[in-house]
């Protein structure tokens, strides 16, 4: 991916206290607490404002723009949300920022940490061909049809640069996306049927006009309704195994 600009900021896992003696502080990092939960450090005499287990992170100024990339099966999209502001480069005495990544990232939030100075140039979109490509890599290294990046772009360099990967995104944003998961979901059951497996209970066109409905009359949030389709997915699940879950939970809801 070195072709397209695309990489990712250094990053280390930290197992216990021990290990980050051993950290030299040249640079402005962000660290990974619990889920969700981050926080910003300034300088070394920060690092014992965390308790690990805990990941560390190289942090890149990107004019406080984040862009989700959700991926279902072979479609994508990207999605702009507010992010971290910029900060000065280096260590600083500045105290710690604890924060909710989500919060931050949200569409409608208004945190201080992603207000933008009026006179920074904004940095340049996301260039489409890269993040294809990217995607593209990421569905052959993971194995994967379904899930989330999160990229930004350096504001000194322009390169594209991928600070998370989300197995179970929420898709909040992504346009038609049941109508993506279900072509998806389509596709796979075509190709389990094609390479023979077992289709006693109905077709793979019946099989999604039975999660058709089901995804049309559930009251779950989506982040639940997800977890309901994912084992659908799975290279073991045949197209008449599909079909009997999908007709459990419509009785279910009834």
């Amino acid at each position: 991916l070195s072709d397209w600009r695309i990489c990712s900021p250094p990053c280390l896992e930290v197992h216990s206290g021990n290990d980050l003696s051993s950290i030299h502080f040249h640079f402005l990092i962000s660290c990974g607490l619990h889920v969700l939960q981050m926080c910003l450090l300034f300088s070394a005499a920060s690092l014992a404002d965390i308790h690990p287990p805990c990941v560390l992170q190289s942090f890149v100024n990107h004019g406080a723009v984040l862009y989700k990339v959700f991926v279902v099966g072979d479609k994508h999209c990207c999605v702009e949300r507010p992010s971290i502001k910029n900060f000065p480069s280096g260590p600083c005495d500045r105290k710690t920022i604890f924060f909710n990544s989500q919060k931050v990232s949200k569409p409608e939030s208004n945190s201080d940490l992603t207000s933008v100075d009026e006179h920074m140039v904004d940095p340049p979109c996301p260039s489409s061909d890269a993040v294809a490509a990217l995607v593209k890599e990421l569905r052959a290294q993971l194995g994967m049809a379904l899930f989330g990046v999160d990229v930004i772009i350096n504001i000194g360099t322009h390169a594209l640069t991928v600070i998370d990967i989300n197995i179970f995104p929420g898709y909040e944003g992504m346009p038609q996306f049941f109508s993506s998961l279900l072509s998806h979901i389509q596709s796979v059951l075509d190709k389990h049927a094609a390479a023979g497996s077992h289709t006693t209970g109905g077709s793979s066109e019946e099989t999604v006009g039975y999660l058709s409905t089901l995804l049309s009359v559930s009251l779950l949030p989506k982040r639940q309704q997800m977890a309901l389709v994912f084992p659908l997915l799975l290279p073991s699940a045949p197209p008449w195994l599909v079909k009997i879950r999908v007709q459990s939970w419509l009785r279910n809801l009834r």
